[in-house]
């Protein structure tokens, strides 16, 4: 192979860094001016052939938190007080989820996007280039690795889950999923804030319906890794081409993201999408069962399949009208779900809430259902199966059969963690037994703003 196009070897960090380094716009791609000194070039670290120009260095890069036990890389891999930055999502202690076995932290997750792009930001004020590609480095490579199913999921439910059904093998499935491929085209990148706080908010979010994702996939690469005489690595590169697409993606809006800032280069256009972010893009990291397992953009459930949602509105004349409901989501009558948000930034959740006008299971002259919108200035962790998760109540709204949808539009400042909660009450029939009538609760046109 030609030395212009080994970097097409580098089919993981690498490789991804290259392809994000492609799809930036020409004026940033003008600015990277890192060390390319044959001494700089000559780094141990470094492979000998491939790296012909700044794309290439910044592109191989994403590898350096792999590089950790070389002491010129360690400090780029590596927290302040000397322990690693982890290689999939954080829990609440920094410590790698997928190995610790706790839950993992879209806080601290933040926290650790925050610091590796002011890093980067701060490199590139100062016009240091070679500092601006190793902080972009470790940057692309925190966002890259959730991505990949064997790196958000905890490897010892993955061997669990899935035994092999070869009793006289013995494969660690972790490295089933390390097959990242280039084979695809690279996105454009888009501005993910106009401020770090808000950049890492929106990359996290991105991060964790790559998560979701990533998980969808697991099977079915595990059931090609038992049954690799028949289907080699690039059937399992196959698989997660699209991920890898998407982690290379995320890289190049991480940097595109950080020049702007650095930069204070912003297109009005793009300041305007930023002002809210539909809910429904979000991934709940509580989602309390029933009916629904998980948030269903623009579905009720019946009868276990998928259906439109339908409430009833008021029309231009303030007379009831059905309405189909296209960005919106179903939740149980007696259940609540959590988002992690940041109320510094997005202070406002407006929706509309009602039962469902068609989907009437549930729905009778007992039925007593209210809905809740609760905020914590913590990522809230409490489960209560009766519904008490401790947060501040902003709104309570009665929810009635044949009545139209309500509005809801609270301040959210300074929340965490939002949280929305369907409760119904039993009530007693002729022989004094307590029953329920529970029924389904339309979610509608969810956001989040900023004003």
């Amino acid at each position: 192979m030609e030395p212009e196009n080994i970097w097409k070897t580098w089919k993981g960090h690498a490789g991804f860094g290259c392809l994000a380094f492609d799809a930036l716009p020409a004026w940033q791609k003008e600015l990277f001016k890192p060390d390319m000194r044959p001494a700089a070039l000559a780094k141990p670290y470094l492979p000998k052939e491939g790296i012909l120009s700044p794309r290439e260095k910044t592109g191989f890069l994403c590898s350096i938190m792999d590089l950790v036990y070389y002491d010129e890389c360690r400090p780029y891999a590596t927290f302040p007080d000397g322990r690693w930055i982890p290689h999939c999502p954080p829990d609440e202690n920094r410590q790698a989820a997928g190995a610790s076995g706790n839950s993992p932290s879209p806080v601290v997750s933040v926290e650790i996007i925050e610091m590796l792009m002011n890093k980067m930001i701060e490199a590139v004020r100062r016009d240091d280039w070679e500092e601006a590609i190793r902080h972009g480095g470790a940057l692309g490579h925190f966002v890259q690795e959730p991505f990949t199913p064997g790196h958000c999921i905890n490897a010892d439910l993955l061997q669990q889950l899935f035994p092999d059904p070869d009793h006289s093998r013995h494969i660690r499935l972790h490295y089933a999923f390390d097959c990242g491929t280039t084979d695809f085209e690279p996105l454009a990148p888009i501005l993910m804030g106009n401020s770090v706080p808000e950049a890492a908010l929106r990359m996290q979010v991105e991060i964790d319906r790559g998560i979701r994702q990533a998980k969808t996939l697991a099977g079915s690469i595990i059931r090609l890794l038992y049954d690799q005489e028949h289907h080699p690595r690039a059937a399992r590169e196959a698989l997660l081409a699209g991920q890898s697409q998407a982690a290379t993606w995320l890289t190049s809006c991480a940097w595109y993201t950080a020049i702007c800032i650095a930069q204070g280069r912003f297109d009005k256009s793009e300041l305007q999408t930023l002002q809210t972010i539909d809910l429904t893009r979000l991934v709940p990291y509580f989602w309390h069962h029933c009916d629904y397992t998980e948030l269903l953009p623009g579905c009720l459930v019946k009868d276990s399949r998928k259906i439109p949602i339908h409430v009833f509105s008021k029309n231009t004349k303030g007379s009831p009208e059905e309405q189909l409901i296209v960005n919106g989501f179903g939740m149980g009558g007696h259940m609540g779900c959590k988002f992690f948000v940041n109320g510094d930034i997005y202070r406002r959740f407006h929706c509309q809430v009602g039962l469902p006008s068609r989907h009437a299971e549930g729905q009778s002259a007992n039925t007593r259902t209210e809905f809740r919108v609760e905020i914590d200035r913590q990522l809230n962790k409490v489960y209560s199966e009766d519904l008490k998760y401790g947060g501040q109540v902003l709104t309570r709204v009665p929810l009635h059969p044949g009545r139209e949808a309500q509005v809801i539009d609270v301040d959210i400042t300074g929340a965490r963690a939002l949280m929305l909660v369907s409760e119904c009450q039993p009530y007693r029939d002729r022989q004094g037994l307590l029953q329920w009538d529970i029924p389904h609760v339309a979610v509608c046109e969810p956001v989040l703003s900023k004003t």
